[in-house]
């Protein structure tokens, strides 16, 4: 007896980044095969010393249900940093959606903003969770390639335009971006900016990699003028603090969008857990004594791993921002298909992420993490991959 069929739904949703992969990194992770682990975006650094010990001192209280809008301190912690490091101003807790990750933030936010037939347009490349969150809520997404680094004065408005239709609901873009790093300038915002108020857009801005820039200053779409009215702009403790497995991340959003997002909020999780919380508002209390170090030992390994990436002849650009070299990988191809040279990648022990996650023109693409590992891991990694590219 077969059981029922799955909601239509349920079809639609996007498979993850390494689906194509699980069954090669299954038998690898069985003969116990050590990987570089270039595909995920995460990092070797521990996080605050004081965001690690509030993990570990006994409450009482972290067994117990919390405030389902999250922390009270934590949400007033947060309007303070924004307004502080964003160029936000005057941002109340109330403007501030603490989600179990930026992921279920974003989920959160999208899911009282967007109605099936809706469309999303993406700057691509962008992070590859966003058209699966968004398509969840019934909208369709409709990619808008540009390569900001070949044509830095590229005008935004006329891909957008050409993208628009009338069922248009929002447009979403990563700045600095996951997975090419590029940090989107004033002007680009304002155009944004302008696009959306000539439309009645709303616009999700992913500023996770904020924190996370070299010498390149990164504006934020809120500090713009009239923006906020419009805006969802997207954080992360897993980026800003080395804290993913934490799983907090908030939204900052006009206080109508985000007393909406959290009864979203209270049918998917019901309330962040209170431990991790904790770990956040701690690591909030000196973010440059964690920042300040963390930065200067990313930036020597991007500029070394920049360096090494070359001496093996593959194409990319040094990010401004983020923590990613998104690899032009097409010269080492010669008619085949990537995922073959990904599986190839695994057997010399370097897994990245492939590119047509970031967007279907990317298809000889692939994205490097250079903080997934400490740098001579990272170094031994390239080495390896030009092994690889040079074997297939």
């Amino acid at each position: 007896m077969s059981a029922p069929r799955l909601a239509l739904r349920a079809s639609a949703l996007r498979p993850g980044v390494f689906a194509a992969l699980e069954q090669r990194l299954a038998r690898a992770a069985r003969e116990g095969q050590a990987l570089v682990p270039f595909h995920i975006g995460d990092t070797y650094v521990a996080p605050p010393p004081a965001a690690s010990a509030a993990l570990t001192e006994l409450d009482p209280a972290v067994h117990r249900y919390g405030p389902t809008a999250g922390l009270t301190a934590l949400r007033e912690g947060l309007a303070d940093y924004v307004t502080a490091r964003r160029g936000l101003v005057g941002v109340s807790p109330r403007e501030v959606l603490v989600g179990a990750g930026g992921t279920h933030a974003l989920h959160c936010a999208a899911s009282v903003l967007l109605d099936p037939g809706d469309e999303v347009l993406l700057l691509a490349p962008y992070w590859p969770l966003a058209p699966g969150i968004f398509e969840a809520q019934g909208a369709a997404c409709v990619e808008v390639p540009v390569d900001l680094y070949a044509e830095p004065t590229r005008s935004l408005s006329p891909l957008l335009e050409a993208a628009r239709t009338g069922r248009t609901r929002a447009v979403y873009f990563v700045s600095p971006n996951n997975p090419d790093g590029k940090v989107l300038g004033a002007a680009h915002l304002e155009e944004l900016l302008a696009f959306a108020e000539d439309h009645d857009l709303w616009l999700f801005a992913d500023e996770v990699y904020a924190d996370v820039t070299y010498g390149v200053p990164h504006t934020s779409l809120g500090a713009l003028p009239g923006a906020r009215a419009r805006a969802v702009l997207l954080y992360s403790f897993s980026k800003s603090f080395a804290l993913a497995g934490q799983r907090v991340g908030f939204a900052v959003a006009p206080e109508a969008v985000v007393a909406a997002a959290l009864r979203a909020g209270v049918h998917t999780v019901f309330n962040v857990p209170r431990s991790p919380q904790r770990a956040a508002l701690a690591a909030l209390a000196a973010p440059d004594a964690f920042l300040a170090p963390t930065l200067a030992a990313y930036r020597a390994t991007r500029d070394a791993a920049a360096e090494a990436l070359a001496r093996e002849g593959v194409e990319c650009t040094l990010p401004d921002g983020g923590v990613y070299f998104f690899l032009e990988l097409g010269g080492f191809l010669r008619g085949r298909e990537l995922s073959a040279l990904l599986l190839h990648g695994v057997d010399h022990g370097v897994l990245l992420a492939p590119g047509e996650a970031f967007g279907r023109a990317f298809g000889t693409r692939a994205r490097l993490c250079f903080t997934s590992a400490p740098q001579d891991v990272t170094l031994a990694g390239v080495a390896a991959l030009g092994r690889a590219l040079r074997s297939f």
